[in-house]
C-alpha cells in the first residue's frame, strides 16, 4: 500500500518540472561605452598689430624782443612735420588790441624748409593803446598740432623830438627822434622844417615836412594856397595831380595830391591849411622810392594841430 502512494508522487514530481522547464538565466547587466574626452587644439591666434601712434606737428612763433610802429614786424612761425607723414595745414594770424579787437588778420605762406611767413607785416599805430596786445595763431589740421598758440606783447613807447623853440607857436607836431631833421630854413614868422625817415627798406622810407607864413586876411582860397604850396618847392619840382577843397579842424584846407620825380621820388600829400591867426601852413607827407606813403610817415603827419597858446 505504501509502494502506491510513493510511485503516483514522484511521477507528479517527473511532471511537474517537465512542465516548467530549465530556469532562465540571470540578465546580465547592460555595459554602456563612455567616451573618452578627446583634447582638441585651438588654431593658434594671430596677433594684431598695434597703431603706431603719430607723432604731433610742432608750432614755433618766432617774435622779436622789441616791437613798435618804427619798424613793422613780419609774422614768422616753424610748423615742423615729422619725416614720412604727408601732413597739410593752413595757418593764418590775427593780431588783437588790448580790448582783444583785431587789428591785423594775415594768411602764412610757406617758405624754405618748415618756415610760414605773412605776406604783410604788422604795422603798429604810432600811438598804440597801452596794455597786452596778442598774436594768435589758427591752425587748420587733421593732425594733433603741439606748441604755443599765442604770443602776448607790449608795443614800445616812441620818444618823440622836443619841439619848443622849433615851431612856431600856437602849432604842434610829433615827430619821433628816429626820423633825422634834413632841412631847416627861416624863422618862427616864416619858414620850414623836413624830417626823414629811413626804415630799412624803400617801402618804409618817407619824408615829413611843415612849412609856414603869414597868409592874407580873409578866408583861404585855392590860388592863395598855390601860391604857398609853391613857395615850399626846391630844386625838385613835383607835379600837381589833383587838388580838393576840405574842413580840416574847423579850419578851410586844401589837399594837393603829388608826385615827386627822381630815384627818391614817388606820391606824396599836401595839406595847406589856413590857422586861426591866418598864418599859412603846409604840412607834407611824401614817399621815398617807393609807390605808396608809408603808414607811419603820413600818422606822424596826422598829429599836426593847432594848441591853445
Amino acid at each position: 500500500m505504501l509502494q502506491k502512494l510513493i510511485i503516483p508522487t514522484c511521477i507528479a514530481l517527473l511532471l511537474l518540472t517537465a512542465c516548467c522547464g530549465p530556469a532562465a538565466p540571470a540578465p546580465t547587466p547592460a555595459f554602456t561605452l563612455i567616451p573618452t574626452a578627446t583634447s582638441t587644439l585651438s588654431p593658434t591666434q594671430t596677433p594684431v598689430p598695434s597703431e603706431t601712434p603719430i607723432p604731433p606737428l610742432e608750432l614755433t612763433i618766432y617774435w622779436p624782443a622789441r616791437v613798435s610802429a618804427l619798424q613793422p614786424v613780419p609774422i614768422e612761425v616753424e610748423l615742423l612735420i615729422p619725416p614720412g607723414i604727408g601732413a597739410s595745414a593752413e595757418l593764418s594770424a590775427t593780431v588783437f588790441d588790448p580790448d582783444f579787437v583785431v587789428y591785423q588778420s594775415f594768411t602764412l605762406l610757406p617758405q624754405d624748409g618748415n618756415l610760414l611767413v605773412s605776406e604783410d607785416m604788422l604795422q603798429l599805430p604810432l600811438e598804440p593803446a597801452a596794455g597786452d596786445w596778442y598774436l594768435v595763431i589758427d591752425v587748420k589740421s587733421d593732425f594733433v598740432v603741439r606748441g604755443k598758440r599765442y604770443q602776448a606783447f607790449q608795443p614800445e613807447p616812441i620818444p618823440y623830438r622836443n619841439m619848443v623853440g622849433v615851431l612856431p607857436s600856437g602849432v604842434d607836431l610829433f615827430v619821433p627822434q628816429d626820423f633825422v631833421e634834413v632841412a631847416v630854413q627861416g624863422d618862427s614868422t616864416a619858414g620850414g622844417r623836413v624830417w626823414r625817415y629811413a626804415g630799412g627798406d624803400a617801402s618804409l622810407s618817407g619824408e615829413v615836412a611843415l612849412w609856414w607864413a603869414p597868409g592874407p586876411l580873409k578866408p583861404l582860397l585855392l590860388n592863395n594856397a598855390v601860391v604857398m604850396l609853391e613857395a615850399t618847392y626846391g630844386v625838385e619840382t613835383p607835379t600837381v595831380v589833383s587838388a580838393e577843397e576840405i574842413e580840416w579842424q574847423g579850419q578851410t584846407a586844401f589837399l594837393f595830391h603829388e608826385t615827386w620825380p627822381g630815384p627818391e621820388g614817388g606820391p606824396a600829400e599836401a595839406l595847406v591849411v589856413q590857422g586861426p591867426d591866418y598864418w599859412l601852413y603846409v604840412v607834407r607827407v611824401r614817399a621815398l622810392g617807393s609807390s605808396d606813403i608809408p603808414q607811419l610817415v603820413r600818422e606822424v603827419g596826422e598829429t599836426f594841430a593847432f594848441t591853445e597858446e
